[in-house]
């Protein structure tokens, strides 16, 4: 299979734009040659966080839809038209008030699989609910995926669980927020290397050397074009994807801060 990473940034509230692009991008990486391309999390209705001040639950409540609905079913058509599956980040409206931060994967024959967000982090509590305890792989091409959404990462039961399970890839759709409290630097060269050490190295090169499998960790780009750009937010967004194979080889990595599409064959 040939996987595409596309890191971009999606806006919080622009959900038609976002589709937009995630459907002009979809159509690059199926020219790339890619049988799926995966999205960062947040990727339809972007990021709702308390750390964003303009966040409202019910303007995300009005934003979020069930699954399949609406934009399912648009990128259904859109997968079919193009040839390609895709996984993208949604808020996926329940019985419950507040949403799902979920995770869905869609073609040409509808919604394949959903996987909800397990534990979301304090940021994210205030809009969404945690998604149980329900792992179930899906398999793409001949390739066995399991899906773990950003912080879920931090929890390697959960990698020891996706490798009982015998998947081959662990797909790690992220919105990877480094706190400015972290002190993680002052330039964009430091933010990334912070990064590298810390939650790249926890959460996709450690379970694929642990572990044997291959992991790809897709980020969403930070919308600052300098880094000195939005002084008052708490936090930053790296721009970094990667995919590492078995025993932490590393496949495809971007320069990170920046949109873009990695092709990986798996």
């Amino acid at each position: 299979m040939r996987l595409g990473l596309y890191t971009f940034s999606s806006q919080r509230g622009q959900k038609s734009d976002n589709l937009r692009r995630i459907i002009a991008y979809a159509s690059t990486a199926r020219n790339a040659g890619c049988h799926f391309v995966a999205f960062p999390e947040f990727s339809v209705n972007g990021p709702w966080v308390t750390y964003d001040p303009d966040a409202d639950l019910q303007d995300l409540l009005r934003d979020a839809e069930p699954i399949p609905g609406p934009t399912t079913d648009r990128l259904q058509r859109e997968a079919q038209r193009i040839g390609i599956a895709l996984g993208v980040g949604i808020a996926e409206r329940g019985l419950a008030q507040k949403p799902f931060n979920a995770y869905v994967i869609i073609d040409g024959t509808g919604v394949r699989h959903v996987q909800r967000k397990l534990q979301p982090t304090e940021s994210e509590v205030p809009f969404y609910r945690g998604g149980g305890d329900e792992l179930r792989p899906i398999t793409i091409a001949g390739t066995s995926i399991g899906i773990t959404i950003c912080a879920d990462n931090e929890n390697p039961d959960i990698h020891d669980r996706w490798h009982a399970l015998g998947v081959d890839l662990l797909l790690e759709p992220h919105y990877d927020c480094i706190k400015r409290f972290q002190e993680p630097g002052t330039c964009w060269e430091e933010l990334l290397d912070f990064n590298r050490r810390g939650t790249l190295n926890r959460r996709a090169y450690s379970p694929a050397h642990r572990l044997g499998v291959t992991t790809a960790y897709v980020d969403a780009k930070d919308p600052r074009t300098h880094f000195t750009d939005l002084p008052n937010w708490p936090h930053f967004v790296t721009g970094k994807s990667a995919c590492y194979g078995p025993d932490g080889i590393c496949l495809a990595e971007n320069a990170g801060n920046e949109e873009t599409l990695l092709t990986i064959d798996v």
